[in-house]
């Protein structure tokens, strides 16, 4: 049972036993399950239905045309029908928890596929070939399946299954704002988002409840769950006259990795868009966007788990001898295993081969490595001019500690000049809302190295905030390539 923050436990010693026990989940909650997976889940259950109805149908049908020829259509059916449910919002987050939706989409997707479909077949000249008893047939297996199989995957959602893909939403604003918001989601069941509870630096915990949901305290406790990732939403939920206080909350949030909602101000609720609101639509206002969330999250884990096994395979045996050279050059540890500064400001252990005498190691990094430095051993110094010191960070990525590309994990207590880092740039937390790398942006821009002076910390924490705000696939292509380039040359290595 994990500890519940010195932050966090007036606020449960103050509050009712109900809501003290609301807030000891929230201390324990475990992330959700990414959002993207639902939506994976729906795209292949509409995939086997489209591709898999039509050979039903055949086998029932006598008129059933040859199975190559089912097979052809239901390629074609399946993609008609996948990119009209696409397109039609089918597959997001939130409508998937609605079945009356989910139902009304994917018949307005299936309809119009098999519509055009027929209308391909009519424009032809070749309607007989479909087999009208196994075409009437195989659209009303294909309708039927995709109801049912929508139908299915809401009630599958609206259980315990769907807490896992839930979001953890805290609501900032325990007046009358936050009240009807909260109010507003209850009466549209909204599921697909977990309200673990609402703060605001007026609020008194004692007071228990807003709405049935437990009072958390002040704002300070929202940041000391953002801190230990228990949070993946924040709505804030105040006047929009109080806009100073609004735009300092949206500045200090944005640092984290948390999407920020805006919720609309009072007169809003008056004129709900078609009488439904929720925290992923119209009108709610995304101000602050966790980068590198949804889908794209899924593709950066997916090339770091790539990237990674294919990095361990062809290493293996450079790094067994790397770790036999280590151990007869010098005595000591084969690895250095050092505390860095990783996603969400947490700390984890960054892996490194031993470059240093082992009485001589740094950990605490008050001295940083210079050219010649007495202390790397002759092993270690060619480690550090071929970058070969940084092989095993490979289990840092396979452990999902570390990705392949991001900005490069500091130490606590790092210095520029003689000023902490953290000192030096304003922003620099907002590095840390994503993962760590073994390269980045900075690093093949020649922003490595000791960090001597402050300007120095500045461009390369530039560096970092440009990656994280317009990531893509092919920019980690490119910066692995990169690097694989510099690596080549020995460049700025030490």
């Amino acid at each position: 049972m994990s500890r519940i923050g010195p932050t966090l436990r007036p606020a449960v010693l103050r509050a009712s036993h109900a809501s003290a026990a609301s807030l000891l989940d929230v201390g324990l909650t475990a992330p959700p399950l990414p959002p993207p997976a639902a939506s994976l889940a729906a795209l292949v259950l509409d995939a086997a239905v489209c591709g898999g109805m039509p050979f039903l149908a055949a086998l029932l049908a006598p008129d059933a045309p040859g199975l190559p020829r089912v097979g052809r259509l239901a390629l074609l059916l399946l993609a008609l029908a996948l990119g009209a449910a696409g397109i039609a919002g089918a597959y997001a987050h939130p409508l998937l928890f609605r079945r009356g939706e989910q139902v009304r989409a994917m018949l307005r997707a299936g309809g119009g596929a098999l519509a055009v479909l027929a209308l391909a077949a009519t424009l032809l000249g070749t309607p007989e070939d479909l087999a009208p008893v196994w075409a009437a047939g195989a659209a009303v297996l294909v309708l039927g399946g995709l109801v049912l199989g929508r139908v299915g995957l809401a009630r599958a959602l609206g259980g315990r299954t769907g807490q896992r893909f839930a979001q953890r939403t805290v609501i900032v604003g325990s007046g009358l704002a936050g009240a009807r918001l909260l109010r507003l989601l209850r009466q549209l069941d909204e599921r697909s988002v977990r309200v673990l509870g609402v703060v605001d630096d007026h609020a008194d915990p004692a007071d228990g409840l807003v709405e049935g949901v437990a009072v958390l305290g002040p704002v300070g406790h929202l940041l000391a769950l953002v801190r230990r990732g228990a949070v993946d939403e924040v709505v804030l939920a105040m006047p929009w006259a109080e806009e100073r206080r609004i735009l300092e909350l949206i500045d200090t949030l944005s640092d984290y990795p948390v999407h920020v909602r805006l919720a609309p101000d009072l007169i809003s609720y008056h004129f709900p868009r078609r009488g439904r609101l929720d925290l992923h639509g119209h009108p709610v206002l995304d101000v602050a966007e966790r980068p590198i969330s949804g889908w794209r999250s899924v593709i950066k884990r997916g090339e770091d788990l790539l990237v990674g096994g294919l990095g361990l395979l062809l290493c293996a045996i450079p790094m067994a001898l790397i770790a036999i050279a280590i151990r007869l050059d010098t005595p000591g540890p084969v690895l250095f295993r050092q505390k860095r500064i990783g996603f969400n400001n947490r700390e984890f252990e960054m892996l490194k081969f031993r470059t240093m005498h082992h009485h001589m190691a740094e950990y605490s990094v008050r001295r940083q490595t210079t050219r010649n430095d007495p202390r790397v051993t002759r092993v270690g110094a060619l480690l550090r001019r071929t970058s070969l010191d940084e092989l095993p960070q490979i289990f840092n990525i396979l452990r999902g500690e570390m990705s392949v590309v991001g900005p490069r994990p500091h130490a606590p207590g790092t210095r520029a000049g003689s000023r902490p880092f953290e000192q030096v740039v304003d922003r620099y937390a907002a590095r840390h809302r994503v993962k760590p790398g073994l390269t980045g942006l900075a690093q093949v821009r020649g922003l490595r190295g000791e960090t001597r002076t402050e300007d120095k910390l500045i461009r390369r924490v530039e560096s970092d905030l440009e990656y994280i705000e317009s990531w893509s696939l092919w920019r980690d292509m490119a910066i692995l390539l990169r690097t694989l380039v510099i690596v080549l040359r020995m460049h700025n290595a030490y």
